[in-house]
């Protein structure tokens, strides 16, 4: 559970000049080999969260598929990604953690209504399942591999009906499109479209991050150099006469590992009153990285209140903001 914070006037910049005044030395940051995992097959590594996620499924290879690139920020949502074969992974580290990484809905983006052929099919009860909340069915051989294989909660909900897309019998669902391929044993005949791949290109990603990381030279053994610091608030809109707001920061550092054990602070801004502006401290990062806390704020004019967060660690620091709407 988060701690209480503590607060002080007009204090941080003091506060900042002492911690970085009083540490001389700067303490080598290693993150451990449990938490990273090395893939030869596309030369790169999954690490934290991301590692939990790909490996919560017995079939993460099929499923997922190989990385194809490093984790690195998104400029659009300002959030962690990587790219699999597959799919593509993002961190919300605000969530709780069995849900801090979702899957981007590479299907939905991808899909165009109209552009494969259809195919009509026999339905019935036994064979087929009817989603109200998209009006499709998944039936057959796609059914059984889907729910064979996480359902809904792994591919999204279906958005298409069976069409021809480049030669194959296809299904398009929320994060994912089954191929049909029938030259395959029974068993194997339901092959997962590369979308992570096919995104990656036609969303213009920078091809830098394709290229292969070094298997004797991992990032968990690098000390972390730079810190790389976002925030979060639990409630984009807090109503005015409430006066609690939680926050949450997550710090990695220049290879995008989580880093524990960062000094936080935080100042927050009230447009027009600089001489009531609230200080604070948070604890310490811990191992993903993540620290929270609730700040017990005053009763806050309507308007925009920004957030300035502060990340120290030994003589490396870094600062960023975020904001909420006082309503």
């Amino acid at each position: 559970m988060a701690k209480n914070i503590s607060f002080r006037k007009k204090n941080i910049v003091v506060l900042l000049v002492i911690v970085f005044s009083m540490i001389g030395t700067v303490v080598a940051y290693a993150q451990t080999t449990d938490s990273s995992r090395y893939f030869s097959e596309t030369g790169h590594w999954v690490s934290g969260d991301f590692l939990i996620k790909y490996e919560s499924v017995a079939n993460s290879t099929e499923i997922y598929g190989n990385p194809i690139t490093r984790a690195f920020t998104d400029m659009d949502s300002n959030r962690l990604v990587q790219y699999f074969e597959n799919v593509r992974f993002e961190l919300h580290p605000e969530a709780v953690s069995d849900l801090r990484v979702e899957i981007t809905p590479l299907g939905s983006f991808l899909y165009i209504s109209g552009e494969g052929e259809e195919v009509t099919i026999p339905e019935n009860s036994s064979s087929c399942q009817f989603y109200p909340e998209t009006e499709f069915s998944v039936c057959h051989a796609f059914l059984e591999y889907f729910q064979e294989n996480g359902g809904v909660s792994q591919f999204g909900y279906p958005i298409s009906g069976i069409e021809i897309h480049d030669g194959w019998t296809t299904q398009y669902f929320q994060r994912a499109r089954f191929e049909l391929h029938p030259e395959l044993p029974a068993d194997e005949r339901v092959v997962l479209t590369n979308l992570g791949t096919q995104y990656f290109y036609s969303h213009g990603e920078n091809p830098v991050y394709l290229q292969p990381q070094l298997v004797d030279d991992p990032i968990h053994q690098q000390p972390a150099t730079a810190l790389r610091v976002h925030a979060f608030v639990s409630r984009p809109i807090l109503p005015q006469y409430e006066t609690e707001q939680k926050l949450y920061v997550v710090v990695y550092d220049q290879n995008f590992k989580p880093v524990e054990g960062v000094f936080v602070s935080f100042t927050v801004l009230q447009p027009g009153q600089n001489d009531e502006d609230i200080s604070g401290t948070m604890q310490n990062t811990n191992q993903d990285g993540v620290s929270v806390g609730i700040m017990d704020l005053p009763l806050l004019a309507p308007g925009t209140i920004e957030v300035k967060i502060y990340a120290v660690l030994n003589t490396i620091g870094q600062q960023t903001i975020t904001s909420f709407q006082v309503w």
